[in-house]
């Protein structure tokens, strides 16, 4: 065979794997529609609520009412957090709740590239970012689920953008207690001494990433090791904000 011929061989075999096995959605396995399809099909992406309009210009926590603007939140008002902005994909509802929970507890991992797209998609387009940093997990918790999902997503952002990504950066060297079983008041105890940086920085513009932002606490208490170990900046990217 001319060597010619063996594209068209290929792409005719890749058409035929489809006609087979057509791209099936992520989150439900049900078939993509043949023609324009995104990562998921119709049904799942109607359920991902977007981020409203109203929200607060610093942390996006979403404002009750649709007549409201966005401007800074009270708690923001009142402790201005470390980190500059929080960028957030959508409501932490309905179907991106449950796909956030199939990829973190159910070890959907094939979610990654999937959620990491519409993740990077909600980040501003003229951001300076030097360096993107997951949100770690402690070891123990680590070693359960095998693997971070904020990784997973900050890597597909770093791909997707260029961006250069330092994994083990930011260390959690604490156990700590479940954020989500505790009261919003006593989350920030909770991580208190949680977080340590591997090596000093030099005024670079992080982006912080993480998969859920709920009080906030998390990402201000990785946002705050991070400048105090000489970050210029710290930007937050979640794929899911928590109407709290």
């Amino acid at each position: 065979m001319e060597m010619g011929g063996f594209p068209r061989l290929k792409q005719s075999a890749v058409q035929l794997f489809k006609l087979i096995f057509p791209p099936a959605c992520p989150l439900c396995l049900g078939t993509l529609p043949s023609k324009g399809a995104g990562d998921f099909c119709p049904t799942c992406l109607a359920g991902f609520k977007p981020l409203p309009k109203a929200h607060c210009s610093c942390c996006s926590l979403p404002f009750a009412g649709a007549g409201n603007s966005s401007h800074l939140c009270s708690r923001c008002l009142k402790k201005p957090p470390p980190y500059t902005q929080v960028y957030a994909f959508g409501l932490y509802e309905d179907s991106l709740r449950e796909a956030v929970h199939q990829f973190k507890f159910n070890r959907k991992v094939g979610l990654d590239r999937s959620l990491g797209r519409l993740l990077e998609q909600s980040i501003g387009s003229d951001l300076n970012i030097d360096l993107v940093v997951p949100v770690p997990l402690q070891r123990k918790r680590l070693q359960q689920r095998s693997y971070n999902q904020a990784l997973l997503l900050a890597r597909e952002v770093a791909r997707t953008r260029s961006y250069t990504m330092d994994a083990g950066l930011l260390v959690k060297t604490k156990e700590t207690a479940l954020q989500h079983d505790l009261p919003a008041r006593e989350r920030e105890k909770n991580l208190h001494g949680a977080f340590r940086l591997e090596r000093q920085l030099s005024g670079e513009d992080v982006l912080l990433i993480d998969d859920v932002m709920t009080t906030g606490a998390t990402v201000a208490a990785c946002s705050q090791v991070l400048l105090a170990g000489g970050a210029g900046s710290v930007n937050v990217a979640v794929m899911a904000r928590a109407a709290r």
